[in-house]
C-alpha cells in the first residue's frame, strides 16, 4: 500500500481496457462494422444492396429471355394459322363453285359451309391472340391495373423514363443522381412489371395454341368428310 501511494502520476500503470470497435456509416445511413459484417440488429443472411441489385439483374435478364421465347412461339402460331387460312380459302372456293354445290345438295352445302366458317373463325381468333403476344396495344401499367400504385422506375422502365424525362439533361441528372435504394426500388418495379407481362403473354399464347388446335381439328374433319362424300358420290 505504501509503495502504490508513493508512485508519481508518471509511474502509474496504463489502463488495460480496449476502446470500442469503430463502425463505418455507408451512404444509405445504416451503421456497418469496420470488419464488413452485417449491421447490428439486421438479418445476417440478408444480402447487401449490391448483391440484391445483382440478383434483380439476373431475374430481369431471365424474364427478358422468357418474353423473347414467348414471342418466338407466337410467330410459329402465326405461321401455322396462315397455313390453315390458306386451306380454308381453298375449301371456300370449292364450295362456292357451281359444280360442287350441285353435287352436294342444299343440306350438305350448308353443313360444309358452316363447318368451314367455324374453322376460319377459330383461325382468326388464334391470329388475334398470337398477335397480342408479339406486342401490346396498351401500356403495361394500364394492362396490369393500379397505374398509380407502382412508383416510377426511371431508367429501368422505358415508358416511365420517356413520360417523366423530356431532355437529355434531365435523363443524365436522374441517372447520375440515383442512390442505391432508388436503384433497388426501380429494379424491383421493373421486375414486377416484367413478371406480370410475361404471365399475361404466356396465357394468351396458350389460348392461341388451343384455338389453333380446334381449328386444325375442324379443318381435318371437313377434309375427311369431303373425301368420304366424294367416294360415295362416285359409287
Amino acid at each position: 500500500m505504501t509503495g502504490i501511494a508513493a508512485r508519481t502520476p508518471d509511474e502509474l500503470p496504463e489502463p488495460t481496457t480496449t476502446p470500442p470497435e469503430r463502425t463505418t456509416t455507408p451512404p444509405d445511413g445504416s451503421a456497418t462494422p469496420s470488419d464488413g459484417t452485417s449491421p447490428i440488429g439486421s438479418d445476417p443472411e440478408m444480402p447487401g444492396t449490391a448483391k440484391q441489385i445483382d440478383l434483380l439483374r439476373w431475374h430481369l435478364d431471365r424474364y427478358d429471355r422468357l418474353r423473347a421465347s414467348t414471342a418466338s412461339r407466337a410467330s410459329v402460331v402465326l405461321s401455322a394459322s396462315a397455313i390453315l387460312s390458306a386451306g380454308n380459302a381453298v375449301v371456300f372456293a370449292q364450295l362456292l363453285s357451281g359444280s360442287v354445290a350441285d353435287r352436294l345438295g342444299p343440306a350438305l352445302l350448308v353443313v360444309f359451309t358452316l363447318a368451314s366458317m367455324v374453322s376460319a373463325g377459330l383461325v382468326v381468333l388464334a391470329l388475334l391472340r398470337a398477335a397480342s403476344v408479339l406486342v401490346t396495344i396498351r401500356p403495361s401499367r394500364a394492362l396490369l391495373g393500379g397505374y398509380d400504385d407502382l412508383p416510377a422506375a426511371l431508367v429501368f422502365n422505358g415508358s416511365d423514363t420517356v413520360r417523366r424525362l423530356h431532355s437529355f439533361a434531365e435523363f443524365r441528372s436522374a441517372l447520375t443522381g440515383q442512390r442505391s435504394a432508388e436503384i433497388l426500388q426501380a429494379a424491383q418495379v421493373e421486375l414486377w412489371i416484367g413478371i406480370q407481362q410475361h404471365r399475361q403473354r404466356y396465357v394468351r399464347l396458350r389460348e392461341a395454341v388451343r384455338l389453333l388446335r380446334y381449328a386444325a381439328v375442324a379443318f381435318l374433319a371437313i377434309l375427311v368428310s369431303a373425301l368420304v362424300g366424294n367416294l360415295f358420290l362416285q359409287l
